[in-house]
This record gives C-alpha cells, structure tokens and sequence, in this order.
C-alpha cells in the first residue's frame, strides 16, 4: 500500500510547477488527513505521469502543492487492457472491480449476456456503475496506480463484440474444446498496446454467444484445468497478462 497519501487532479488544475486542489480532496487533506504546510503528498496528472508533492497552502476548501518534475508512473502496465464482465449476482462486481484495478485494468465493462441472471434495470444500473466508480478510484489510490479506471456503462453481448475487436490482442475465455491456453495466445501477439478480453456470467456463455464469436474470428481462450468462477476468472487472466506480457 502507497504510505504516501495520493490524489489524481486534471492537468487542468497545475499552474505551472504547482497544483491547486480544491473539493473533497482538499477537505480530506486538510479534516481527515491533517496535513498542513510541509507535508507531502502524490499528485498524478491521469495521463499516466506522478509527481512528488510539497503542501505549501492548506485549508477546509483549498490546497496548495508545489511539484518535482513528473515521472511515468511505474505502477502502469506497458498497454491498456479492457474488462468485458459478464454481470454476477450480488456485489461480486464490486471486488472484480477493485481487484482489477489492483492488477491493471484501464477499463471494466459490465455486459449483459444471454445467461446473466442478474438484470438491473437502467436507474439501478446507473446507480450501480456510480458506486464501481468510486470503489475504482479508492482502489486506484490503495495500490499507486497512475490513473483511476473507468467502469463503464453496461453493453448487450453484441455490442461487446464490437468493442472488444477494436483491441490489437483480444479474446473471450471458456471451457470448451476448441479453446487456446491464454499463455499461448498472448505469446504469439508479442507485442501490443491494447488488450481486451471477456469473462462469462455465472451461467456462462451461450452457444449462441459462442457462434457469433467465432464468426467474428475471435480467440477463445482456456483458463487451466480448473473450472473457474466469474469473479476469479478475470483475476487469473489479469495476473497472466502481468507475468507475460509485462516487460519489467
């Protein structure tokens, strides 16, 4: 866990080498962090740079800090990887939205599927992607990461695999026969900026859902010998895409 208290401020707010914070976050600085002048703090600019901060002005409705020159946030992975979810029951979103963050995700895209037993309605829905939102941005400052993921709004299948093509290195895991190891697929693509993959509901993925794939010639990836739930799936393929793919 970062010691060092970290805020993510648009590049708008700089002022050259300094920084104005101002909303929640200059009230969390100042009533429950209770820094002062002096104190130091991380600022990332959500284009993937850090800085080291020194608190120069501090009060309940604005901060001050003056910056070191920014540096790549080494807590980034070398490509973008977009999250297709199948939507779980329950608040399982919520700790595959976290633990992606924890492990690189840049985007998580809930989906609606075929076999998806839980269908929020749009107010519900919204109200959901709001509260993943925050716990992406709590999660983001928890492991030092350069930006705040966005989740997205949800996608029917099929407007996922539109989406989900768009990235250089892209796949959808299951447990049939004619799958790929994932170790196998990443390896061949060698090098890529983008990569998205789609994990299935609890019901998994139609055979409908897996025709129209592969008429779209996407990759269908294995997982392992074990059977895996929808919330640890994309967790495994996360810390896969880490060890593989990962150069440093």
């Amino acid at each position: 866990m970062s010691s060092t208290p970290r805020f993510f401020i648009s590049k708008s707010e700089f002022r050259g080498d300094k920084v104005c914070i101002t909303g929640t976050d200059a009230s969390h600085i100042y009533r429950v962090l209770r820094l002062r002048e002096g104190d130091k703090i991380t600022v990332c600019d959500m284009q993937k740079n850090v800085y080291d901060g020194t608190l120069t002005f501090v009060s309940a409705d604005m901060a001050e800090a003056a910056l070191s020159d920014p540096r790549p946030s080494p807590a980034e992975p070398p490509y973008k990887i977009t999250l297709y979810q199948g939507m779980p029951k329950g608040d399982k979103l919520d700790t595959i939205v976290q633990k992606a963050v924890e492990l690189g995700a840049a985007e998580i895209v809930p989906v609606m599927c075929e076999r998806a037993v839980s269908r929020p309605d749009e107010k519900s829905m919204d109200k959901k992607v709001t509260r993943l939102n925050r716990i992406a941005a709590e999660a983001s400052k928890q492991c030092g990461r350069g930006i705040v993921p966005e989740v997205k709004d949800a996608l029917s299948y099929k407007q996922m695999l539109e989406e989900l093509c768009k990235a250089e290195l892209h796949f959808i895991c299951y447990e049939g026969d004619t799958v790929r190891p994932v170790r196998e697929i990443v390896e061949e693509a060698k090098s890529f900026e983008s990569v998205s993959f789609f994990i299935g509901p609890e019901g998994g993925i139609s055979s409908g859902e897996i025709e129209a794939a592969k008429e779209r010639d996407i990759p269908l990836a294995g997982l392992g010998k074990r059977i895996l739930r929808t919330e640890t799936a994309p967790l495994f393929v996360l810390s896969a895409l880490s060890v593989l793919a990962e150069r440093d």
